[in-house]
């Protein structure tokens, strides 16, 4: 997420973790596996451990291991790979760390956010079926309950966007408190959502970067060899009235793209594409020349804007403001594409009713209250916590009415 002047850090570090000299790694000697005894363990061989590190309804407890040398080299940058043992169930796996995070960066002697990678040293490596993964403070959201909400109703309503869970982190020995596991846009990903996954998929790497300027796009994956494609979208984005129209309908993956907005809007995701000019990925499919947005960032949704409101959510409420990105303000003078996402907006004020929103916001604070309030680094006071999570509650009870008022003015 891009924001400037604000930065996400603890307020009162020092006292949570003392110095910043890196802790001694413990020793975490295999244990037996689960379902095995004492007896077996001489020829009975571990398969390696079950399980869902996205199952939404579980708190999976982690553990990092860091040599000294690794735990100085995040401290002087944090950038760069370093070697790390990932441990769950008894079970250890060799991988690679690093910081991740631009205003939600953190030292590693904090609450940072990383990103794992598991087979960074053997290809062939998995850890429950993955080959990397996030693990997010989400330190801008008192609730820890923003981005698993997002990305499950992206998700249940057909939109491509990652899976989510959670995690109870302990780095070298210390608590680190809770995590959200974020899926990250990897090949993996794409041959869930693509039939063709072998195509290129850009982040906006800069603020204000839009499809316009290659230069300021982040080549995450350029299985195609070059950026044509991308140029071209660059180049219809410039046009308006009819051909703008034409010239869409032949770039992007249409019906997804009325959608991106639709939910945007819907679910105020307003550290995006459409609303501030962030926090966004583009693939393209080659075999259908076809461009898809993809969302990330879900911290900050629901209306909430901690450096502009202190409790509940009121940025980003209006749904006439999201037209920031050239494509979007291009939605927005075009008659045809602005029915067709109201239409979609009312569409999915019906689904978020259905979904009950308030009661999945209750049973996740059953699942994570207790850890929220007992993590060690936590930015937010269990008062800030609780008054956020009324405000989640009280955002899905009136929303559906919202989003029906507005869409209603383009479909009457």
């Amino acid at each position: 997420m891009i924001v400037a002047l604000w930065a996400c850090t603890p307020r009162s570090i020092e006292t949570l973790h003392g110095d910043s000299a890196p802790p001694r790694a413990v020793d975490t000697g295999v244990e037996l596996a689960p379902g095995d005894t004492a007896s077996d363990a001489d020829t009975a061989e571990p398969e390696g451990p079950e399980g869902d590190l996205y199952d939404p309804s579980a708190i999976h407890a982690l553990t990092l291991e860091l040599s000294d040398e690794a735990y100085r080299e995040l401290e002087r940058d944090g950038r760069d790979f370093v070697p790390a043992t990932l441990g769950f169930e008894g079970y250890q796996f060799e991988v690679a760390i690093h910081i991740k995070g631009s205003s939600s960066w953190q030292p590693i002697g904090d609450k940072p956010s990383l990103i794992v990678d598991i087979n960074h040293y053997d290809p062939e490596q998995e850890f429950l079926g993955l080959k990397k993964f996030y693990l997010h403070n989400d330190c801008y959201d008192p609730s820890q309950m923003s981005s698993s909400l997002s990305y499950g109703f992206y998700r249940e309503w057909g939109y491509p966007a990652s899976r989510s869970g959670f995690a109870q982190l302990e780095l070298n020995g210390r608590d680190y408190g809770l995590y959200v596991v974020v899926e990250p846009h990897n090949d993996d990903f794409l041959q869930a959502w693509f039939d063709d996954p072998n195509g290129n998929l850009y982040e906006n790497a800069e603020a204000y970067c839009d499809v316009t300027d290659v230069s300021c796009m982040e080549v995450e994956e350029n299985d195609e060899g070059n950026d044509d494609a991308l140029r071209a979208l660059g180049q219809a984005a410039r046009l308006d009235g009819a051909e703008w129209e034409e010239a869409m309908r032949a770039h992007l993956d249409w019906e997804r793209w009325v959608a991106y907005l639709a939910l945007e809007r819907s679910i105020v995701h307003w550290d995006s594409y459409s609303y501030d000019l962030s926090n966004y990925q583009l693939y393209h499919e080659p075999s259908r020349d076809k461009w898809t947005f993809l969302t990330q960032s879900m911290d900050l949704d629901y209306g909430y804007r901690p450096w502009s409101y202190e409790d509940c959510g009121m940025y980003g409420m209006d749904l006439d403001k999201y037209d920031m990105g050239m494509l979007a303000q291009g939605c927005e003078e075009n008659d045809a594409c602005m029915t067709e996402m109201a239409a979609a907006v009312m569409a999915y004020a019906d689904l978020l009713e259905a979904a009950d929103g308030a009661a999945r916001v209750r049973e996740l604070d059953a699942l994570i209250g207790e850890a929220v309030r007992a993590d060690p680094r936590r930015y937010w006071s269990d008062a800030e916590y609780e008054v956020h999570v009324a405000c989640l509650q009280d955002f899905f009870e009136a929303r559906p009415r919202q989003l029906r008022d507005w869409a209603g003015t383009f479909l009457d």
